[in-house]
C-alpha cells in the first residue's frame, strides 16, 4: 500500500476515534450527524445511513438523526425503514406538527386510519388552525367511513385557507367514496380553480376522471399537469400507466425513462425493464435487468424478474438459478418466496410450494400476494377449508382483490354451494365489471340454481364481448342442455369446435348429445377420433372412458381409465370413475384399492376416503368403517356423508348418541334436502328415546322418498312410541305393501301385532 494512502487511513481512523471515544456523547453524535449530512449532500446515501445509525448509537432519542435517517432510507428506496424512522422521530417530537402530519399521511396511505387520526389530533392540539392537519383528520375519518364528519373537518380546512387546492381535492375524494360523483367532480374542479398552476390539483382531477372512465379528459388533465411541471414524477407515472392501459404502449416509454432519470433511484429503472418485457423487447429488458442485478439495491427484484422471464421461456434450470440467487441476496424477500412457490406449484410440487408460501406469510402477514399464492396452493391440494380462509384473508387486506373473489366463488361452487358462489361472483363483477372469469362463474352458479334466464343473460354478455372464444360457446351449449334444447346445444358445441378444433369440452358435449339421442356409434367414433390426436392427454382419456362406460362398452372404458391413470397419476376423476366401476360390478376389494390409492395421492381428499369407508361398511367391516369416518370428520367437520354415516353407526350401537345427534344435525345443515339424512336424524332421536322429535325428520324422509319401506317403518315406530297407534299402523302397513321382505319387515309385523 502506498505511504500516502496509509497516512490518509490513519488520519480517518484517528478522527473516528476522536469522535467515538475522546469526546462527550453529545459531541460524538453531532459529529456523526454532520458526517452523515456531508455524505447525503454528495449523494452517498448508504454511507450517510451508517453515520446516522452511529449517531443514534450514541443517543437513541436523537430525533434529528432519526429524521435524517428516514430521508436517507427513502433515497435508497427502503420505504418501510424510512417510515419506521419517521414514526420514531415523530414520537420523540410530539409538538412538531409538520412531522406529525407527515407520519399521519404515511399511516393513511397504509390504511391505518385510526393511527392517522391520532397523528392529526396531536398536530391540532399544538396548532388548531393547521390546515394540513385538518385535511389529514378528514381523510382519516373518511377512511373510517364516517363521511359526514369527514366532510365537516375538510370544510374547516378550506375555511382556514380557501386558496389551497388540497382541501378541495380531499373533499372530492370523500364525495367520490360516498358515490356522490357530481359533488366530487365539482370539488376537484374547484381545486384546479384555486391553484390553476398546481400540477397536483390537475393530477387530482385526472385521477377522478380516470376512475369515471373518461379517458380523453383524463389525458388532457395529465398533459396540463405535465406542462406546469415537467419534472413531476407522479404525472409521468400516470401518463405511462394511461398509455399502457389504452394500448399505446410505445408512448409510455419516454415517461418511464423520465421517472427513472428524475428519481435517481435504480429501482425506477426496473419499471423501464418491465416495460421492455411487456413490449416484447425481451433482449433489452434482459440486458437492463442483468445490469440492475449487479447493484445491491436492485439485485433481488431484478433477479426475480429474470427468473420469471426464464420460467416463461421454459428454462426451468435458469429460472431456479435466478430465484435462488434472489433469495441469497434477500432471504426474507416475500416476492422471491412467492415466485419460487409459483414455480413449484406449476410443477405439482405442492408440499414444497406451500412451505415457501407459508414462509412468505410469516415474513409479512399483510402481504396480499403471499396470502393469495398460499390460497391457490391450498385449493390445488383440495384443502378447501384452509383455502377459503386464505382467500378471505386476502379480501380482508384488499377488498378489491377480484382474483380472490373468483377463487372463492369456484370453491363454493365445487363444494355444492351455488348461492354463495353467485354472491362472490357478483362482488367480483362489481369491482371489475369486465372480468370474464367472474361472469363465467356467475353463469355457472345460476345454472346450478336452475336460474336459466339469469345464466343466459350473463352468457350473452360474454358472447358479445368474446364472440370467438370457444369456452363461452361451450358454456352456452351446457345451458341449452339443461334447458332441454338439444338442437341449440349441438349448434353451440359445434360452433365452439369451429373456433377451436382441439376443444375437449366441446367434444365431450357433442358426445353426450349423441348418447342422449341413441347415436352410440357416433359418440364413440367422435371421442376415439379426438383421442387419436392426443392419445396421452389425461382429460381426453377421461372423457373417452366416460363415454365408453355410458355406451356400456365397459372393457374399453376400464382400459382407458387405466391408461389415464398411467399418463396422469394425479387424475382424481379417473380414480373415482374406476372405483365406481368396480363398485357397480361388486368388485369391492378392487374398488377399495382404487379409492385408497386416490386418497393416498390427495392427503386431504374427503370424497375418496368416504367411498372407501362406505365400501368397508358394505362389506360388514363396521369397526374399520367407523374409524375411517371419524378420521374424515376430524379432517373436515363439514363432510356431510361421512357425518351421516358415522351418526348411523353410533346409533346402531346405541353409543355416543349425543355425538351422533350433532353429526346428524351437521349433515342436515350441509345437505338439507336428502332423505337418507332425514332418516338418520330420526333414527338417532328414536335411539335417544325422543320419539316425538323423531317424527318430523322421518316425515320429511318419507315425503322426499315415499317408496323406501324402511323410512315408513321407522316413522311407524316413532308414531307408536308417541302413542299414535292409527298413524303407526298406516305407515307400517304401507312399508310392508311396498316390499314384504325389506330389512326390518319382521320387526314391522311384530309391532303391527301389538297395535291390533
Amino acid at each position: 500500500m502506498p505511504r500516502t494512502v496509509r497516512w490518509q487511513l490513519a488520519v480517518v481512523a484517528a478522527a473516528m476515534l476522536t469522535a467515538a471515544g475522546c469526546t462527550s456523547p453529545e459531541q460524538a453524535k453531532r459529529a456523526y450527524l454532520e458526517s452523515g449530512n456531508d455524505y447525503a449532500a454528495q449523494g452517498k446515501h448508504r454511507e450517510a445511513i451508517i453515520q446516522y445509525q452511529n449517531a443514534l448509537k450514541q443517543d437513541a432519542k436523537f430525533a434529528e438523526a432519526r429524521v435524517k435517517l428516514a430521508e436517507a432510507y427513502s433515497e435508497v428506496g427502503n420505504l418501510q425503514a424510512s417510515v419506521n424512522q419517521y414514526v420514531r422521530a415523530a414520537d420523540l417530537l410530539p409538538r412538531d406538527t409538520k412531522l406529525q402530519v407527515q407520519v399521519g399521511t404515511f399511516m393513511l396511505m397504509a390504511g391505518r386510519f385510526e393511527d392517522a387520526k391520532a397523528r392529526a389530533d396531536r398536530a391540532l392540539e399544538v396548532d388548531p388552525r393547521h390546515v394540513d392537519a385538518h385535511i389529514l383528520l378528514g381523510n382519516a375519518i373518511a377512511g373510517l367511513e364516517d363521511f359526514e364528519v369527514a366532510i365537516d373537518q375538510i370544510e374547516q380546512a378550506i375555511e382556514l385557507d380557501p386558496t389551497q387546492a388540497r382541501g378541495y381535492a380531499s373533499l372530492g375524494a370523500v364525495h367520490a367514496a360516498q358515490g356522490q360523483l357530481a359533488d366530487a367532480e365539482a370539488a376537484f374542479k374547484r381545486a384546479v380553480e384555486a391553484e390553476p398552476k398546481s400540477a397536483h390539483a390537475h393530477l387530482g382531477l385526472a385521477n377522478f376522471l380516470w376512475s369515471a372512465g373518461r379517458m380523453a379528459e383524463t389525458e388532457q388533465s395529465l398533459e396540463q399537469a405535465l406542462a406546469l411541471d415537467k419534472r413531476n414524477q407522479l404525472t409521468h407515472r400516470a401518463l405511462a400507466s394511461l398509455y399502457v392501459s389504452t394500448g399505446r404502449v410505445a408512448q409510455a416509454e419516454p415517461h418511464l425513462r423520465a421517472v427513472a432519470d428524475l428519481s435517481g433511484h435504480p429501482g425506477a429503472r426496473l419499471q423501464v425493464a418491465d416495460y421492455y418485457i411487456r413490449s416484447d423487447r425481451r433482449d433489452e429488458g434482459r440486458k437492463l435487468l442483468s445490469a440492475l442485478s449487479e447493484e445491491p439495491s436492485t439485485a433481488a427484484p431484478a433477479l426475480i424478474r429474470l427468473a420469471v422471464l426464464a420460467h416463461s421461456e421454459k428454462q426451468a434450470k435458469e429460472a431456479y438459478k435466478k430465484i435462488d440467487a434472489a433469495l441469497a441476496a434477500s432471504p426474507r424477500s416475500v416476492d422471491a418466496l412467492v415466485v419460487k412457490a409459483s414455480f413449484l406449484k406449476s410443477e405439482g410440487k405442492l408440499d414444497d410450494a406451500r412451505e415457501l408460501a407459508e414462509r412468505a406469510v410469516k415474513v409479512d402477514a399483510r402481504s396480499v400476494p403471499a396470502r393469495y399464492q398460499l390460497g391457490t396452493i391450498l385449493a390445488a391440494e383440495r384443502r378447501t377449508k384452509e383455502a377459503v380462509e386464505a382467500f378471505n384473508e386476502v379480501l380482508r387486506l384488499n377488498p378489491r382483490a377480484t382474483a380472490a373473489q373468483v377463487h372463492l366463488a369456484q370453491l363454493e361452487l365445487a363444494r355444492g354451494a351455488p348461492g354463495a358462489s353467485v354472491q362472490l361472483a357478483r362482488q367480483a363483477i362489481a369491482t371489475n365489471p369486465a372480468d370474464p372469469a367472474a361472469r363465467m362463474l356467475l353463469a355457472r352458479g345460476y345454472m346450478a340454481q336452475r336460474q336459466f334466464g339469469e345464466a343466459d343473460a350473463e352468457i350473452q354478455m360474454l358472447l358479445k364481448a368474446y364472440p370467438k372464444v370457444a369456452a363461452v360457446h361451450v358454456q352456452l351449449g351446457r345451458l341449452r342442455v339443461q334447458q332441454k334444447n338439444q338442437r341449440a346445444a349441438r349448434a353451440a358445441f359445434e360452433h365452439a369446435l369451429q373456433l377451436d378444433a382441439s376443444s375437449i369440452d366441446a367434444t365431450a358435449g357433442l358426445a353426450s348429445l349423441d348418447l342422449a339421442e341413441n347415436r352410440r356409434d357416433a359418440a364413440l367414433a367422435r371421442v376415439d377420433a379426438r383421442l387419436e390426436k392426443s392419445p396421452t392427454d389425461s382429460r381426453m382419456l377421461t372423457v373417452a372412458a366416460r363415454t365408453h362406460l355410458l355406451a356400456r362398452n365397459v372393457a374399453r372404458g376400464e382400459e382407458l381409465l387405466r391408461a389415464c391413470i398411467k399418463a396422469d397419476p394425479d387424475n382424481l376423476e379417473a380414480y373415482g370413475l374406476l372405483g365406481q366401476l368396480y363398485l357397480s360390478q361388486r368388485k369391492l376389494d378392487q374398488a377399495l384399492r382404487e379409492f385408497d390409492a386416490l386418497a393416498a395421492r390427495q392427503p386431504r381428499e374427503v370424497a375418496a376416503r368416504t367411498m372407501a369407508a362406505i365400501i368397508l361398511q358394505t362389506q360388514g367391516k363396521q369397526a374399520e368403517a367407523q374409524k375411517r369416518y371419524e378420521q374424515i370428520i376430524e379432517m373436515d367437520p363439514r363432510a356431510a356423508v361421512a357425518a351421516n354415516n358415522l351418526a348411523w353407526l353410533y346409533a346402531e350401537q346405541g353409543a355416543n348418541l349425543d355425538i351422533a345427534l350433532q353429526l346428524a344435525r351437521s349433515a342436515k345443515a350441509t345437505l338439507p334436502e336428502v332423505a337418507d339424512i332425514d332418516d338418520t336424524l330420526g333414527y338417532v332421536y328414536l335411539q335417544k328415546d325422543q320419539a316425538a322429535l323423531a317424527i318430523g325428520p322421518l316425515q320429511d324422509a318419507v315425503k322426499r322418498n315415499p317408496n323406501r319401506p324402511e323410512f315408513r317403518y321407522r316413522l311407524g315406530l316413532a308414531y307408536s312410541k308417541s302413542g299414535d297407534a292409527a298413524a303407526a299402523r298406516r305407515e307400517l302397513e304401507q312399508a310392508l305393501e311396498i316390499e314384504a321382505n325389506f330389512a326390518g319387515a319382521d320387526d314391522a309385523r311384530a309391532l303391527l301385532r301389538t297395535l291390533s
